[in-house]
């Protein structure tokens, strides 16, 4: 397919509820993983009150929550201090800790999910390229199921599928979770970390660390179905549950680009702008994000100024920030309400 050399536009963003008749973020609770203070934080949405602080191990990054919003698993990945290889689970209902386990054999636990019904827990085990299925009440791994990659950090699910970048390699996979037969893996670029899947999971969508591309990849040909340019930094991605939107944070150029997957037009909501405009010192460096349900926000860890930037996808505007710990980057939401007091 041609490259497309897509024109994008700035979306000035106002951190003030604005327009004739404003909606507010669904309730309930964002919880973000804190990489330099060891912790995650349970804020509500409707406040900006933290709810709950966890103690976790080094550099937890990524945060699974079961479909009921009820459990959340988070991984340890580790930083300089040594690789983690450790998962703690915890309820969101109370913020307390319910279990913990070490995957022995496996370090630089990232990207998570919950599967089979929120009885297991899919892994990335970034150090030895396979995505594991672990019980999470024991501990063990039942199924190692190499991606034919290096460095497989993110994952996607869409079932049947699951798809992974594999960031040393610049490639994506997408393989069975059942086993069985060996994974697609595909080249997409540089250094590709993000990962996000279609809702069928025919397609793949990653970005370039290096060089800003984003692509598109049909997962049974290797076929590029998009090229995108006009972002620095395509760190994080993800789709909306319609399959109309490809939603990318780009730490470098403090924005949330929008894709439009049918004509891979590209918009950029300024998230950098609405943080000068809060007050908040700092070029902001949007990182994880996740959206809600409905496809209609998104809230995004802004790891410069430890905030987590309330953005509302369908006015392209940044209509508050809540408050983060040191170093906010993994982040989840979940419908249900924390319970837990303020310390």
């Amino acid at each position: 397919m041609p490259q497309l050399r897509v024109a994008s536009s700035l979306l000035l963003c106002s951190v003030l509820w604005a327009g004739a008749a404003p909606q507010e973020p669904p309730s309930g609770t964002v919880l973000v993983a804190n990489m330099d203070d060891d912790s995650v934080w349970l804020v509500d949405v409707a406040t900006g009150e933290r709810r709950g602080r966890i103690a976790t191990h080094i550099a937890p990054h990524e945060i699974a929550v079961t479909s009921d919003g009820t459990r959340a698993a988070v991984t340890n990945y580790g930083d300089e201090r040594g690789p983690g290889n450790q998962v703690q689970l915890f309820d969101v209902r109370t913020g307390e800790v319910t279990g913990e386990f070490a995957v022995e054999g496996y370090e630089r636990l990232h990207g998570a999910a919950w599967i089979d019904r929120d009885t297991r827990l899919a892994l990335t085990s970034e150090r030895t390229g396979e995505i594991l299925v672990v019980d999470p009440a024991t501990g063990a791994v039942e199924r190692a199921l190499p991606t034919g990659g290096r460095a497989s950090h993110m994952l996607a699910l869409a079932a049947p599928w699951v798809w992974t970048a594999n960031i040393a390699d610049g490639t994506v996979s997408r393989l069975s979770l059942g086993g069985g037969a060996p994974p697609t893996t595909w080249p997409a670029g540089t250094r590709t970390e993000g990962i996000a899947a279609t809702p069928d999971g025919a397609e793949g969508w990653t970005g370039s660390m290096q060089g800003g591309e984003v692509v598109g990849v049909d997962g049974a040909s290797g076929r590029i179905v998009h090229r995108v340019e006009g972002l620095g930094v395509p760190y994080r991605l993800a789709i909306t549950a319609d399959g109309s939107t490809v939603v990318v944070s780009d730490p470098e150029r403090h924005v949330l680009g929008l894709i439009d997957r049918a004509s891979g037009a590209l918009t950029q909501v300024d998230v950098g702008a609405a943080a000068r405009e809060a007050g908040l010192d700092g070029a902001p460096s949007p990182q994880g994000f996740v959206l809600s349900p409905d496809g209609r926000w998104a809230f995004v860890s802004t790891k410069n100024v430890d905030r987590v930037a309330v953005v509302d996808l369908r006015a392209g505007r940044v209509v508050r920030f809540l408050q983060a710990g040191d170093g906010p980057d993994g982040i989840a939401f979940s419908p249900v309400r924390s319970g837990v007091g303020p310390e």
